[in-house]
């Protein structure tokens, strides 16, 4: 195995690489330090130490998850010499860069040291929806085991497309949406009094133009019920081992966030996805609400909505100020991922974790021995 001792390291620059050292293994952890719950300077300021102490003793307690998702980034045994050998890997001729994966060095899960039961149970070479189907009894544990990778879904190349979603389609597709809903609220506000719901007529209770902006917080607020409903009762709904179908749906749906949690183009929700969920809630809003008062509303649930996918691609790919209020969300939403994937439901705000008993608190310190 590629060997590398303090010397070697000392030559990488941090600004260009962080590894560290855990258990006597170098880790290549650059693509981890921007997202690191605790924030860039966690990793950063330790570049080149051994953390296998502060993992196992520091101010949190490190998940079974966190040490499998290290383990994709190893690229050498650590040698506590400077002494040569064959076997080491050195910076020279590479500008004081160590090669990665994907220019030399393979990492543990592509080389077979480890990971080996993932690589044997599905193909990351071939797209993956018409494969965890087959996975069975497997499933559940298959995407509690997050990884560093990129996900191909579908084999066609023109669907595969319209599957990855970078995070700015969202405001430029919905925003013009909930535009129009206000001004189509506004309209028939206008107009004359307009009845609260089709149960009660204009004569007992009607509202007026002043009424929308209420409304449209109201909707933001149903907003933050459905998102924590859908994340923890449909998102982390457990299907059944023998049904390829619902495996796969499910998959569709939510799995393959939690398996990939850093893919850039998996974290949004596709607009032909999202406009499914609008399809059915404005029929059955309109079952109750008046035509105006539902175009408000929704326009307040689609407006949460697209607050919610941005903050959800902030917390894993922003850089929040440490101690700020996306900062704690931020590393409880990652708690859930690699922690306590069955608590923390709430995304872009804790609220109804805490009356569902659904909160994830903070794990005490362990105490010296």
């Amino acid at each position: 195995m590629p060997q590398m001792n303090k010397d070697d390291i000392a030559q990488i620059s941090s600004k260009d690489q962080t590894l560290v050292i855990h258990c006597g293994k170098v880790y290549d952890v650059t693509k981890f330090v921007n997202v690191h719950p605790g924030g860039s300077k966690i990793l950063s300021l330790r570049h080149g130490k051994d953390v296998t102490k502060i993992m196992e003793n520091g101010p949190h307690t490190h998940s079974k998850n966190a040490y499998r998702w290290l383990r994709q980034y190893y690229i050498a045994d650590y040698c506590d010499t400077s002494e040569s050998s064959d076997n080491h890997v050195t910076s020279n001729g590479t500008n004081g860069h160590i090669p990665s994966k994907s220019n030399g060095i393979k990492h543990v899960q592509q080389n077979g040291i480890a990971n080996t039961q993932e690589e044997e149970i599905v193909n990351w070479d071939e797209p993956m929806l018409w494969q965890v189907g087959h996975l069975g009894a497997k499933y559940h544990s298959w995407i509690d085991d997050p990884v560093d990778k990129t996900l191909r879904l579908f084999k066609s190349d023109f669907v595969e497309y319209f599957s990855n979603t970078p995070w700015y389609v969202i405001p430029i597709v919905w925003l013009p949406v909930i535009v129009l809903f206000l001004l189509r609220s506004f309209s028939m506000f206008s107009d004359s009094n307009v009845a609260l719901s089709n149960l009660v007529s204009v004569a007992s209770f009607s509202l007026s133009a002043s009424a929308m902006p209420v409304i449209f917080v109201l909707g933001m607020l149903l907003w933050s019920f459905l998102e924590y409903s859908l994340h923890r009762w449909l998102f982390h709904s457990d299907p059944p081992t023998t049904s390829y179908f619902l495996i796969t749906l499910h998959f569709l749906l939510h799995g393959q966030h939690h398996k990939v949690p850093f893919d850039s183009g998996r974290l949004v929700f596709p607009p032909v996805a999202s406009s499914v969920f609008l399809v059915i809630l404005y029929p059955m809003f309109r079952l109750v609400f008046s035509a105006a008062v539902t175009d408000s509303l929704v326009a307040g649930v689609l407006f949460g909505y697209v607050c919610y996918d941005m903050t959800h691609y902030y917390l894993h790919y922003g850089a929040p100020r440490k101690g700020s209020y996306f900062d704690r969300l931020r590393a409880y939403h990652v708690r859930h991922h690699f922690e306590s994937p069955h608590l923390g439901f709430g995304i872009s705000s804790k609220l109804w974790d805490y009356p569902f008993n659904t909160l994830i608190r903070m794990a005490k310190k362990r105490s010296s021995e």
